[in-house]
This record gives structure tokens, sequence and C-alpha cells, in this order.
């Protein structure tokens, strides 16, 4: 096995074990996700309880109830808690799936971790690394210190490239979800829009919940995917290379302020609205961190071309 084969072998293996590295931080990442979606269940189960109680309350006899009853208070009353616990029951939906897509991806995380032979891997880079030493103080002693930084920096952009691929394959699979979600939610609107303003009847109410029920499904996913690409984005961000610099602020926090203010029983149409503005913003988020991400691929890729150069003409020096 010569040099490049040496390089190019103790790479794959480097690579696999940041792979590995990256495969850990995930599963902590999970964990703790899963840990912080258990409270939420909680929370909105309790939530939901309490508003249930207050309704029961309402619907009860009472005085109070009758007078507001002649007043016509009673029914806004009603309506505005039935609006509270459908927001509610939205979040506590929101928060069970998450939780199941949470522990697939962290089982689906944990096979892959078990699947891998660290042991071995690491045994392999320190046989290779000591077979590369021998064979630069036999061949390229002079030259060894700069082949060792060349090959280092080549190692460097290797992961970058890698994990900027990975970041685009997750922007898009975000960009993709959102805009499937938006569809949904403009059907759902047009819905609303004949039964709130042009007394589309029965019919309309039954089309338009039945369209609000898909919509919350797509909205789900678009949610899963958006946090996929923020993880994605946060692994580049640790690397701390000076050459690869993104801001990935707003990403973070986006689903929970999304599901917070999404659909009610008596305020729907506007919500719609809302909703729909926020993805179209979030969809502009993306395409733009996108387009950051491609540049820096052209960037980083150069590197590696003037890289792989440079280290060619070091060798064939002699």
């Amino acid at each position: 096995m010569n040099l490049i084969e040496l390089q190019q072998q103790l790479q794959s293996y480097k690579m696999q074990i940041l792979s590995l590295e990256k495969l850990k931080k995930q599963q902590a990442s999970l964990e703790h996700q899963m840990k912080h979606v258990a409270v939420n269940i909680e929370k909105y189960e309790q939530h939901l309880k309490d508003a249930r109680k207050k309704l029961n309350k309402l619907e009860g006899f009472s005085f109070v109830n009758v007078f507001r009853t002649w007043t016509g208070k009673q029914q806004e009353l009603v309506e505005e808690r039935l609006d509270v616990m459908a927001t509610k029951e939205l979040k506590l939906i929101e928060a069970q799936l998450m939780q199941e897509d949470l522990n697939d991806d962290l089982v689906d995380t944990i096979y892959k971790i078990n699947a891998m032979n660290e042991s071995y891997l690491i045994d392999q880079i320190k046989k290779l690394e000591n077979k590369i030493q021998l064979y630069y103080m036999a061949n390229h002693q002079e030259k060894a210190a700069i082949l060792d930084e060349i090959i280092e920096q080549q190692f460097l952009v290797q992961q970058l490239l890698t994990e900027i691929h990975e970041a685009i394959t997750a922007g898009k699979e975000a960009q993709r979800k959102l805009v499937e979600a938006a569809q949904a939610l403009q059907t759902a609107k047009n819905y609303s829009t004949w039964d709130t303003f042009l007394g589309g009847g029965l019919i309309a109410t039954t089309l338009k919940h039945q369209e609000l029920d898909k919509s919350n499904a797509y909205l789900h996913r678009a949610q899963i995917a958006l946090q996929r690409f923020q993880n994605e984005l946060l692994d580049i961000q640790e690397m701390k290379h000076e050459t690869l610099q993104i801001d990935t602020d707003g990403f973070v926090k986006f689903a929970d302020f999304f599901f917070d203010d999404l659909f009610s029983a008596w305020s729907i149409h506007s919500k719609i609205s809302t909703s729909t503005n926020q993805i179209s913003r979030v969809l502009d988020d993306v395409s733009n961190t996108l387009l950051a991400l491609k540049h820096k691929l052209e960037i980083v890729e150069q590197q590696k071309e003037q890289l792989s150069a440079k280290k060619a003409k070091l060798l064939s020096d002699e």
C-alpha cells in the first residue's frame, strides 16, 4: 500500500469516527428533546383537564349562567372556552406525535451506533498513522511536516463538505414539507372563506375541518423537517471553521411558536391566515440559508481542489 492509499484509508476511518461521534450527539440531543416533550405532554394534559372543568361549570346550572344566557353572554363564553380547549388539545396531539417521531429517530440512531465498531476503528487509525509516519521518515522526511499539515487540512475540508451536503439535503426536505403545509392551509383557507363569509353551510364547514386535520399532519411533518435541518446547521456551526459562518437564529424556536397559535373554533379564518404568513416567512429563511450553504459549498470545494494540487506538487518534487 503506497502513501496515497494509506492516507485515503486513514481519512475513511477518521470520517467513520466522526460519523459515530455525530450519532452519539444526536442520541444525547434526542434523549433531551424526549424529556422536554414528556414534560409538555404532562403539562398540556393538565391544561386540558382544567379547561374541561371550567367548561363543565359553564354548562352546569347556576343563577349566574341563567343570567348570562338572558344577556347573550353564555354562548360567547362557551365558545371562548371551546376555543381554549381546542388549542390545548392541538398542542397535546402535536406533542404526542413529536414524542413518537423522536422515539423512532432515537431507536434508529442507537441501532446505527451499535452497528459501528469504535474500538476497531480507533485501532486501525493508530496503525495507519504509524505506517504513514514510518513512510515519511524513510522517503519524505524533509516534507513530513508540510504533508501532515496538508493532510489535516484535507480532512477538515472533507468533513465540512460532508456536513454541508447533509445540511443542504435536510434544508431541501424542510422546504418541500413547508410548501406542502402551505398548500394544505390554503385549501383550508378557501373553505373557510366559503364557510365564514359566503355562508357555505354544513358541507363547507365539514370540508373545512377535514382540510384542517390534513393541514395539521402536514404542519407536523414540516416541524420535524425543520428541526432536522436545524440540527444539521448546528453540526456545521459547532465545527467553528473560519470559512463557514451561518446564522441559524430563528429556527430553534420556530416550531413551538408556530403551534402556539394555530387553529381555533371561533376565529378560524384569521388563524389560518396568520399560519400561512408564518410559513411564508420561514420558507424565505430556509431559502436564504440554502443559498448561503451552496455558496459556502463552492468555496470549500475550491479549497479541496487547491489542497489536492498542492499535495500532488509536493510529492512530485524530488
